[in-house]
């Protein structure tokens, strides 16, 4: 078995590297990372020299399953050349991608000698000149997209930056914390907000950017005085060269890209914005059909390509997680395999994003529920794009045109949705069991139904009520000069006191928990909210005796069924909007017809 002649050379000098260069493992040691996948350090050899090499974390099962032990060789397909940092004239190939040829090899080939020593006799000698790039990539011939990141067009020449920056430029794909010398040109696919945090260690801001170039993409975040800095300088969209800024291990649960680094901006990062974007791709997707979500695993992150089915409505709802609220709408998706599936936006884009004329939408970065079966929800560093420049979306957009009246769209609960988006109105009255068994409140509108049921419990720890504006009803904050409402920019004496229940409801069948604001809780309690904050600040047995009065009563409810979906989590959420005494002399009537239609 032979190895390529002079490849350890042509890797550390950077003047002849080259792909599909065969090569020898002469010695593995592992790298134990307490944040990280353990890494493996090899020394590769070419039978004259050897140098010290790194294998990209995709392949370390090849060492793992004993693939791939001393003496083994293979054939390098992907690499880049490093300079480790502190450590003059030492380079450290990193290789991404591999062929094994071989594990049955006893013995090493040759005498191998390091390159190093090598290097440094030949120039001393003056038969080698110094090596003219800090760090080189290749890719195999049969990519389509070699890996050596420099530019196809010409700079001008009034840019000798810009030439000396395209001279040196570093793929994204071969970013890692062991070398320090790099550019990339990148373009930003992503800016998110600024956002602040504060806890018991430390408070600041912070922003972050997504960037692509030929071969991969990568979160990079700014922390404090550097979101001052950087801030306004990125755009989406725009082209820059960035360096100068910290490699480290990715925090997944933060990120939704495809990449085990991410870069870190300090005082010293570089960011000088290009003008020459041709050769920068302007998205980077990896669509997944809608009919393949079964396949993926709760919290797993994808991209779809899909049609804006139907919209619902901005819905504001209480965040468990913060207690403040927040805007939500959600939108029903299909494409050409016939499968629908709804996705959750938030905040600002719940309220911003206008899809009322049915758009094919790209979505980057969505996440994957478990929620009726499968469903979606827009993460922080997620995208959605209307009618993306991508050849797929024509296809698409095409395909529905000519089917979407014949088609019979189906959720992955097994059942077909079609006309179902304007919600379950019951007018039969029926049980809790009922509810249930009908899925009410799944659909993608409200459903309403009305039932007869006892109150078992109504929760009054904590606030059963809150202080509104007498005029607007809205909540109000008491200052210093009284209750202040901000919508009616009025500050009033006192507040009114609107009530906001949470009630057990029960049957003989099942029971629901269902919230009840002003006019229905004051029907329940039989007092106004002003008068049980009264006993609730005065006199706590009062106040309990109020709502040991009011519980184990019966009434004939008309509820809404709704759904709402935080965090990645869906639920049903039912709300009293009606409720009437029973007629028992009605209900008996009733209960007789029933039976007569069951007779034999």
């Amino acid at each position: 078995m032979s190895v390529t002649k002079d490849a350890i050379r042509g890797y550390y000098s950077n003047s002849s590297a080259q792909s599909d260069a065969v090569i020898q493992v002469i010695n593995i040691r592992p790298i134990a990372s307490p944040s990280g996948p353990t890494r493996y350090r090899l020394v590769v050899s070419d039978g004259d020299h050897y140098m010290q090499s790194m294998l990209h974390t995709n392949l370390s099962p090849l060492i793992e399953n004993n693939t791939m032990k001393r003496n083994s060789i293979f054939k390098v397909k992907s690499f880049t050349v490093n300079d480790v940092q502190g450590r003059k004239k030492t380079r450290i190939l990193v290789v991404h991608e591999l062929e094994m040829i071989t594990s049955d090899v006893e013995n090493r080939i040759g005498s191998p000698v390091n390159i190093e020593t090598a290097m440094d006799e030949d120039t001393n000698s003056g038969s080698v000149t110094s090596a003219p790039a800090a760090a080189t990539s290749a890719q195999s011939s049969s990519d389509n997209q070699p890996l050596f990141m420099h530019n196809v067009s010409n700079p001008a020449p009034s840019a000798p930056v810009n030439m000396q920056m395209e001279s040196n430029l570093y793929p994204i794909r071969g970013l890692n914390p062991y070398q320090n010398k790099w550019t990339i040109k990148a373009r930003v696919t992503l800016k998110s907000d600024i956002r602040h945090w504060s806890n018991a260690r430390s408070e600041g801001k912070l922003f972050s950017v997504h960037l692509l170039d030929q071969s991969a993409e990568i979160k990079a975040t700014a922390f404090k005085e550097q979101v001052d800095r950087l801030y306004d300088l990125f755009e989406e969209g725009k082209v820059y060269y960035i360096s100068k800024a910290r490699v480290t291990m990715a925090k997944r649960q933060f990120s939704t890209l495809d990449n085990e680094y991410e870069l870190t901006f300090d005082s010293g990062t570089e960011v000088i914005p290009c003008s020459d974007e041709a050769v920068i791709p302007k998205m980077n997707y990896s669509f997944v059909k809608i009919a393949d979500m079964d396949k993926r695993e709760k919290g797993d992150v994808v991209d779809l390509l899909a049609v804006v089915r139907s919209e619902g409505n901005v819905q504001e709802i209480v965040s468990k997680a913060t207690g403040r609220p927040t805007k939500k709408r959600e939108l029903t998706l299909v494409d050409e395999t016939e499968k629908e599936i709804r996705l959750t936006l938030w905040d600002q884009l719940a309220e911003s994003f206008d899809a009322s004329d049915m758009p094919v939408v790209a979505c980057k970065g969505v996440r994957v529920n478990d929620f009726n079966g499968r469903s979606l929800s827009m993460t922080q560093g997620g995208k959605i794009v209307k009618n993306p420049d991508v050849p797929e979306a024509s296809r698409l957009q095409q395909w529905y045109n000519s089917n979407a009246q014949q088609a019979s769209f189906t959720g992955f609960g097994g059942m077909s949705t079609f006309g179902q988006a304007a919600g379950v109105q019951v007018t039969e009255q029926i049980t809790l069991q009922d509810v249930k068994d009908r899925q009410l409140g799944e659909s993608e509108r409200n459903d309403y139904f009305t039932t007869r049921a006892t109150i078992a419990y109504i929760k009054h720890e904590g606030n059963v009520t809150y202080p509104s504006c007498p005029d607007c009803k809205k909540k109000v904050i008491q200052d210093t000069n009284g209750w202040r409402c901000e919508k009616c920019d009025k500050t009033h004496d006192r507040p009114e006191y609107r009530y906001i229940l949470q009630c057990r409801l029960e049957d003989a069948t099942n029971h629901i928990y269902a919230s009840a604001f002003d006019e229905v809780g004051a029907k329940i309690m039989g007092v106004t909210g002003n008068q049980v904050q009264e006993a609730h600040e005065n006199d706590e047995n009062a106040y309990n005796r109020l709502f040991a009065d009011a519980v184990f009563k019966s009434f004939i409810f008309k509820i809404r069924a709704k759904q709402e979906v935080y965090n990645d989590t869906a639920r049903v959420k039912f709300q009293l909007m009606e409720l009437t005494d029973i007629d028992y002399a009605k209900e008996s009537r009733d209960l007789v017809a029933a039976i007569e239609k069951l007779a034999v």
